[in-house]
């Protein structure tokens, strides 16, 4: 069932009326559930107030025999197709109270959590944000809060194919229904588009790096150096001033020597010049482009005097 109700969710198609009475909606209600749809597809949405009036509870329901059976449905949390109380069945089991302003609703189906987790009780969205979020224009859906305040009772649910929706439309306009809706399904013809940009990668390039050699070199050079001899000679010949000979005193002789002095200096030899070449090139870019096209095909129906004798 659960997987009835998610199939129900996605499609775009929904089928909604308004019923002024209970006996129309509980026929409206078991002519879904005898065409397979469960609790989980027919949302039912009416105000607190019209819930206690047509399915109340306690020693209320037991005046009369068609309030005893809906809350036997209840009680069995099941009878959907066959018994009068089919919708109070359905609100026994997944229904849930929502709070609005001014307004308080019973709401079952698959809208129950759509208002509940879309915060309803709040001052924006409601009902009628709610029920535009599930198909229906919001004039109607203004429609369906006001006859929901006045008493009125919505039924809706996602019809699994055309034939459904026409069926449906079609008895309930029959049945006392009021502002049917019968949504249109929106079938969106899809196109790939190539779009064709750059972006910069990085393809490699050149690394250039400096280091330090040493070499040993040598080179000759001539140093001149002096050296002091003293040498003593034998010497014999006479003195005239002999007193000035015989006087104290020294001489100093000083030698003198070359050395090497080493000097360096740097010179650039060579350049190594590191640049860029900008070129363009052409690339042509291919790919495969999808795209949905909807064919229209006609299909026959039932003739209007064969749905009648059928609905008899």
């Amino acid at each position: 069932m659960a997987s009835s109700a998610r199939e129900a969710s996605g499609r775009s198609r929904v089928v909604t009326g308004m019923f002024k009475d209970r006996e129309s909606a509980e026929r409206a209600y078991n002519t879904l559930a005898e065409r397979g749809y469960s609790n989980d597809d027919i949302n039912v949405i009416m105000s607190d107030e019209t819930r206690k009036k047509y399915y109340p509870e306690g020693h209320d329901s037991a005046d009369s025999d068609f309030d005893s059976k809906a809350l036997e449905g209840a009680g069995a949390g099941a009878g959907i197709g066959g018994t009068a109380g089919a919708i109070i069945g359905a609100i026994a089991a997944i229904g849930t109270s929502v709070a609005l302003p001014g307004l308080g609703l019973v709401v079952a189906g698959p809208l129950a959590g759509a208002l509940v987790g879309a915060g309803a009780g709040s001052a924006t969205g409601g009902l009628v944000g709610a029920l535009v979020g599930s198909g229906i224009p919001e004039d109607r859906a203004a429609q369906y809060e006001e006859g929901v305040k006045n008493g009125g009772i919505v039924l809706g649910f996602s019809p699994r194919d055309e034939h459904d929706a026409t069926y449906f439309e079609s008895d309930w306009n029959t049945n006392r229904a009021e502002a049917v809706y019968n949504g249109e399904t929106t079938i969106p013809v899809v196109e790939e588009e190539l779009k064709v940009g750059k972006r910069e990668v990085e393809r490699g390039g050149v690394r250039v790096e400096s280091r330090v050699t040493e070499t040993p070199v040598e080179e000759q050079v001539h140093l001149r150096e002096e050296h002091v001899h003293v040498e003593r000679r034998p010497v014999d010949r006479p003195i005239g001033d002999a007193e000035n000979l015989f006087r104290e005193g020294s001489v100093e002789v000083t030698e003198k020597a070359e050395q090497a002095v080493v000097a360096k200096e740097a010179r650039v030899v060579e350049e190594v010049v590191v640049g860029k070449e900008v070129g363009e090139r052409t690339e042509t870019v291919r790919d495969t482009l999808r795209r949905t096209d909807v064919d229209v095909q006609e299909v026959e129906g039932d003739s209007v005097t064969d749905r009648a004798k059928r609905n008899r």
